[in-house]
């Protein structure tokens, strides 16, 4: 059961590949003219260019990827509390690329882009704290990253909240908040497809007002 609880979690991680990062400071011109920029500020110290810098040898914009330079700059640009850079990091580390694999590491790297505000480093620790890989099992910690996820509409998030809530795990049960974060996760460009199967067992025991005040709560949630 760990086991394929821990190959849906980087199923689930890779998701969110390369967090959106304002560029205002970018360089113009040629890919070549672009990188000697951002290697020269990343020597230079600049945090934002070491991200930049990673993600160029990350994609292979000069030619073959190289992650383990990748990882490399994503670590300087990390250590010098570049959200971003520590996501990424985290994911190297979650997918053993660049760096030996270890989700101990990840959750350290993760841990900082959570506490960063980056909604996808928030969900992706906390299903590390759901399922125990790389740090203790904790839902109630699980429980609260998916909730700082959630809040910043991020999908994944609302789903597996709900779905804690609905059990009790980790937070005190309750349905009608559960119904109300499915009912968030399955609307909008980006909802997700949430089985009748799992609003079925949301709602088992619930009275018609509890599921109308869920779905009153998700309007409202909807239009802050």
């Amino acid at each position: 059961m760990r086991s394929t609880a821990t190959s849906a979690l980087f199923a689930l991680m890779l998701l969110a590949a390369f967090p959106a990062v304002a560029d205002e400071a970018a360089p113009t011109g040629s890919y070549d003219y672009a990188f000697g920029w951002y290697e020269r500020a990343a020597r230079a110290g600049d945090a934002k260019a070491q991200y930049f810098l990673g993600m160029q040898y990350e994609r292979g914009v000069r030619g073959s990827p190289d992650l383990a330079l990748a990882a490399r700059w994503y670590r300087k640009s990390a250590e010098g509390h570049w959200t971003a850079a520590s996501f990424r990091l985290g994911q190297l580390y979650a997918e053993g690329k660049g760096v030996p694999r270890d989700l101990a590491q990840a959750a350290i790297w993760f841990a900082q882009a959570a506490e960063g505000g980056l909604p996808e480093a928030q969900y992706n620790l906390a299903l590390l704290y759901e399922t125990g890989a790389g740090v203790e099992k904790d839902l109630a910690k699980a429980t609260a990253w998916y909730e700082k996820a959630a809040q910043a509409d991020w999908k994944a998030a609302q789903r597996n909240l709900a779905l804690l809530l609905a059990r009790g795990a980790g937070v005190a049960q309750d349905r009608v908040q559960a119904l109300m974060w499915l009912t968030i996760a399955a609307t909008g460009d980006r909802g997700l497809d949430v089985s009748d199967a799992i609003l079925d067992s949301v709602r088992g025991g619930m009275t018609d007002g509890d599921i109308a005040r869920a779905g009153e709560l998700a309007k409202a949630w909807r239009a802050n």
